[in-house]
């Protein structure tokens, strides 16, 4: 017989996975990390993504505002979400996330030095946003 602690144990280390495998994916605790530990560095204010498209990934309501440019975020249509076609590496490898930063200019530094705790996100990673965005890109 599992103990009731046992059972919380497993549930915290297996929730991601079951969440992204048919589970309702949560923002705050799925999606929300993921950003800030990969993406933030770049995409916040004084950040190279941020000075370049005004993108910022430090709340939910300015993920949601997108780039200077427009949305990136099409809730319920993660195929037509650019953010999912950044990450997934299907747009223009200039914009293309994470940035991979190339060249002597001071953009260039600048870029590379945020870069640094940037990687590319896990298949997992990438199905909880997906699903995230399919499931309405909700502030939960």
């Amino acid at each position: 017989m599992i103990g009731t602690r046992a059972l919380a144990v497993a549930w915290i280390m297996l929730g991601p996975v079951v969440a992204a495998y048919g589970g309702e994916v949560s923002f705050q605790k799925d999606v929300y990390p993921v950003l800030q530990a990969n993406c933030v560095a770049c995409h916040a204010p004084h950040g190279v993504g941020y000075e370049r498209s005004g993108f910022s990934v430090q709340t939910y309501e300015t993920l949601m505002k997108g780039t200077k440019y427009g949305a990136v975020i099409t809730p319920g249509a993660s195929d037509s979400s650019n953010l999912m076609w950044l990450l997934d590496h299907r747009g223009h490898a200039s914009i293309n996330m994470p940035k991979v930063c190339e060249g002597t200019s001071q953009e260039s530094r600048k870029c590379a030095q945020a870069s640094q705790s940037a990687r590319w996100l896990s298949q997992h990673e990438l199905i909880l946003i997906k699903e995230w965005v399919d499931q309405g890109a909700k502030d939960n």
